[in-house]
């Protein structure tokens, strides 16, 4: 997966949907929707907006519509358990307001909420949509008056051109360098560096190698063969041994031996930042209300 902006799918008529997540990993990306979270197993680790927090077991943590964000399990086997709902539900009482920290005081039992709705969802009774979203809405309101908050303004000028500068990178990947990254940015190059690992949560070369690679494992899967020097150079690469260095870095395969059915994901752009244990990159989902978001 890619960074980028993410869009969620709910029921029919639904605007709320829970699930839990066995090691969560995922990259920074954003979304209109909410995101409530707590941690019913082991620690997190959560950038949201720039700033980096650990998430302990029993904590509470909310990401608001449009925050940039990633979350990833410290230890194998940790438990999420994630309320999504569409921003409206909270709109008439948080438009103007954002909570100063996203990790919250106490856990305001989270684990209640999501029991709760997860029999709504499931069960289905006359007008649930509504009660979802009533129940939603009275729990966050109590988050936003225990809370401290601050005025909501429009998104930081800087997060707003890192989110330009992946939309120029997924569609200019062929050519596009850290160099020219750093130079979109106005920052220097080692400030750079620090900034988008930080973000991103994986380093940039790393980030863009995947983004090539999962370009050359499409045209791999085309119907109309291509010679993989044409693939290599199409998708950025100045010599073909470095191109299949990294192909079977990411992929674990060669070009010519890649199954026909090989979907390329982002488990190796944790693997390496979270002392080479593979077992953390494998997010599962445990139960849902629905189908996913």
């Amino acid at each position: 997966m890619q960074i980028k902006h993410e869009i969620r799918y709910y029921g029919k008529n639904e605007k709320v949907w829970v699930g839990k997540y066995r090691n969560s990993q995922n990259l920074s990306h954003w979304h209109t929707d909410c995101e409530l979270v707590y941690s019913e197993k082991g620690s997190f680790e959560i950038m949201c907006d720039k700033n980096v927090y650990r998430l302990n077991c029993g904590q509470a943590f909310f990401i608001d519509s449009e925050q940039l964000h990633y979350i990833r399990a410290e230890q194998p086997d940790n438990i999420l358990t994630t309320v999504f709902f569409t921003y409206g539900i909270i709109k008439p009482f948080a438009g103007e307001k954002l909570l100063a920290s996203p990790l919250l005081t106490r856990d305001y039992n989270v684990a209640g909420l999501y029991e709760s709705l997860k029999n709504i969802l499931l069960e289905k009774s006359e007008f649930y949509e509504t009660e979802a979203e009533i129940a939603v809405a009275k729990f966050v309101l109590d988050i936003f008056r225990s809370e401290q908050t601050v005025p909501r303004t429009k998104q930081k000028q800087t997060t707003e051109k890192f989110k330009h500068l992946l939309d120029i990178i997924s569609e200019n990947y062929e050519f596009f360098t850290f160099e020219s990254a750093a130079d979109f940015m106005g920052m220097n190059e080692a400030y750079f560096s620090r900034f988008f690992h930080k973000i991103a949560g994986v380093p940039f070369s790393r980030y863009l190698n995947y983004i090539r690679i999962s370009k050359a494992v499409n045209i791999l899967h085309a119907n109309e063969p291509m010679p993989v020097t044409d693939i290599a150079s199409l998708c950025g690469f100045s010599t073909i041994r470095n191109f299949n260095r990294v192909f079977k870095d990411i992929t674990g395969y060669t070009p010519t031996n890649i199954p026909r059915d090989y979907v390329i994901d982002e488990a190796f752009l944790s693997r390496k930042s979270l002392e080479g244990n593979p077992t953390l990159t494998e997010c599962e989902i445990i139960e849902c209300s629905s189908a996913l978001p």
